[in-house]
């Protein structure tokens, strides 16, 4: 009987502190949720594994007069590829993206404001600090700042498995 307790108890203790410890996880591990993000927007792609759009032969940015690119958005296009070239992604093995598609990283101001946190029981992505964040995000949609299906998975194996893993044992899981 003393193993069915004792079973009981561990199976409590994991049951009880399950989802406080993935939401520690996610918070000790904010920095790299937020840079799986900014992978993905290098890639070009947004939390549902769509390529950013507007591409810059669409974009009426690129139609404004105002615009030092008015009007030659393959300009554009050639002077990105130089300071931002299309590469594979080293974490998530993401392709490089099309030349066509943004990255929304030009200086890298954007980039930098990407912001991972836990309140609770949620996970909030969002751009903090940088003046033109929301605006960009208002462009591109909220599904810049997601998590997609490789991050996802990324999270799961590389960051959720070895600290569940350890939680368990400090249950008493064998």
């Amino acid at each position: 009987m003393a193993d069915f307790e004792k079973l009981e108890n561990v199976i409590n203790r994991i049951a009880s502190g399950f989802e406080k410890s993935c939401m520690d996880c996610l918070q000790e591990n904010n920095i790299e949720v937020a840079d799986l993000v900014r992978e993905q927007l290098y890639s070009g792609l947004d939390g549902n594994t769509d390529s950013l759009r507007p591409g810059y032969s669409e974009d009426p940015y690129f139609r404004e007069t105002t615009s030092m690119w008015h009007n030659d958005p393959d300009g554009y296009i050639e002077w990105k590829r130089k300071i931002t070239p299309p590469i594979k992604s080293p974490r998530l093995n993401l392709p490089p993206r099309p030349v066509d598609v943004p990255n929304l990283y030009i200086t890298g101001p954007f980039h930098e404001s990407i912001r991972a946190s836990v309140a609770g029981d949620t996970l909030s992505i969002d751009t903090v600090g940088f003046v033109d964040g929301p605006d960009i995000v208002r462009k591109y949609g909220n599904d810049i700042l997601m998590l997609g299906k490789d991050a996802r998975e990324y999270v799961v194996l590389q960051l959720l498995e070895p600290f569940l893993k350890r939680f368990f044992k400090q249950c008493g899981y064998k």
